[in-house]
């Protein structure tokens, strides 16, 4: 049983070196580390160097910092790293104007808009998977990158425009080579001291280089929108119109940032799920089959989702829990605060992790099998509040879930429709643990389904 913590303490979490703190661990088992102080408080505090933070160890200490004292925490330093190199867009603002931002943002990711979403990204993956030929090895890792950027691209950056198509496929591709490197640049920089993070010897100047060139595309692409305006229904003329809380809509700086966010949140994480999704349907035919002969079965013009694709939206819901990409977000204290019995002083940082929440015995039994099928016993109303986030919580909920899910429900179906994956022999897929988590490499075969 995890045990309480004690009043107005937060305990230290047992390895913790001079100077180097915890993280020697976090270096060479980060997932593991958090895991393995679960038990040891609700809260507990660990140092990055000589630098405290605290771990949020219970769904309940998680739901008091994000939702019901919200107010009272911001991003914290995870996200500070970030700002000067994605901007201040709805993953790194604060408050009144992320909350504008936000407004502004939400008409593009109604369930209607997504909707009409889905034919666009229906081509993209059946264009993709078509040009695959049979017995051929696929690194789907990349290729699912390549697809859920497209995808993503294309509902950013109307395809009406002088550019077109090929123009929008282009940028997608020019995105993702940037993306991982930079997120790899603000892991980095988070967990290190500054003098450290900006080693040469570390990445520090790709990272640089790739977040400027990602900049520039973003920059690029709005100045492009302002020129040649789309039809109105792509994300940048969304971020253009005005809103009552901002009559002249997004400026350029504002769209541009918003364009980073949106690229980072919804290309990296996604893919990195779909691969791991791949993997689980590549040990697994059984699963297989049975996503198959559900998507077989939805009717033409049906949109997929939970209502048409149960099964289907179970896996990719169990891929979230076991494979969560996001291992670590952060907070900051505003004010001093007591959460679950622990006073935290004003400016704490402090670390969840929905990964290790989402392996705890306590809520999901036997947490290291994989079953689609745990959700019919326990579904997510069943569980505490905070035991499940692969989306986050409270007012800082991803505003891109629905569009997320749409997506890899899209790309699943085009796949497996059409494929069987199958693992390569002799390749040992291992996850490498940096901003997100992700396949080392997934090489898979694919071969055609029997006729009949």
């Amino acid at each position: 049983m995890r045990s309480t913590t004690a009043p107005g303490a937060a305990p230290v979490a047992p390895g913790r070196l001079p100077l180097l703190g915890h993280l020697p661990q976090l270096a060479v088992r980060r997932v593991e580390f958090l895991q393995s102080v679960r038990a040891r408080g609700e809260i507990v505090r660990i140092f990055l160097g000589n630098r405290p933070v605290y771990l949020l160890n219970s769904p309940e200490a998680v739901h008091d910092v994000m939702v019901t004292q919200g107010r009272k925490f911001g991003k914290g330093l995870l996200f500070d790293v970030a700002r000067p190199f994605i901007g201040n867009g709805i993953i790194t603002s604060e408050r009144d104007f992320h909350r504008r931002q936000r407004r502004a943002l939400q008409p593009a990711f109604h369930r209607d808009s997504i909707a009409g979403c889905v034919s666009t990204m229906t081509g993209i993956a059946e264009e993709q998977v078509s040009s695959w030929r049979p017995g051929e090895v696929i690194a789907m890792d990349l290729v699912l990158r390549r697809m859920m950027t497209a995808m993503l691209v294309s509902t950013l950056f109307s395809t009406e425009r002088p550019d077109g198509a090929a123009a929008v496929a282009e940028l997608g591709e020019r995105v993702a080579e940037h993306l991982t490197t930079v997120m790899r640049g603000v892991f980095v920089g988070t967990l290190l001291p500054a003098s450290v993070a900006s080693s040469p010897l570390l990445g520090h100047r790709r990272y640089l280089s790739a977040a400027a060139a990602l900049r520039e595309l973003a920059d690029d692409a709005v100045r492009q929108a302002r020129r040649d305006p789309g039809d109105g229904g792509d994300l940048l003329s969304v971020m253009f119109a005005g809103t009552p809380g901002n009559p002249q809509g997004m400026t350029d700086v504002e769209a541009r940032d918003e364009l980073l966010s949106l690229l980072m949140a919804g290309a990296e994480t996604t893919s990195t799920t779909l691969a791991w999704a791949l993997h689980e349907i590549g040990r697994r035919p059984e699963l297989t089959r049975r996503i198959k002969a559900e998507c077989d079965a939805l009717p033409d013009g049906a949109l997929p989702g939970a209502a048409t694709l149960p099964f289907t939206e179970r896996f990719l819901r169990e891929v979230l829990r076991l494979h969560q990409p996001s291992w670590l977000l952060m907070r900051r204290a505003l004010e001093p605060v007591r959460v679950r019995g622990a006073d935290l002083p004003q400016g704490a940082e402090l670390i969840y992790s929905a990964l290790t929440m989402h392996r705890d015995p306590a809520y999901y039994p036997d947490p290291l099998r994989f079953d689609p099928d745990r959700w019919l016993d326990r579904t997510e109303r069943d569980l505490p509040a905070g035991a499940y986030v692969p989306f986050a919580l409270g007012n800082r909920k991803c505003i891109g879930d629905h569009f997320a899910m749409t997506e890899m429900l899209v790309a699943l179906r085009s796949i497996v429709s059409r494929w069987r994956p199958r693992p390569v022999a002799g390749h040992r897929v291992r996850p490498v643990v940096h901003a997100l988590i992700r396949p080392n490499a997934l090489p898979m075969r694919v071969s055609p389904w029997p006729a009949g």
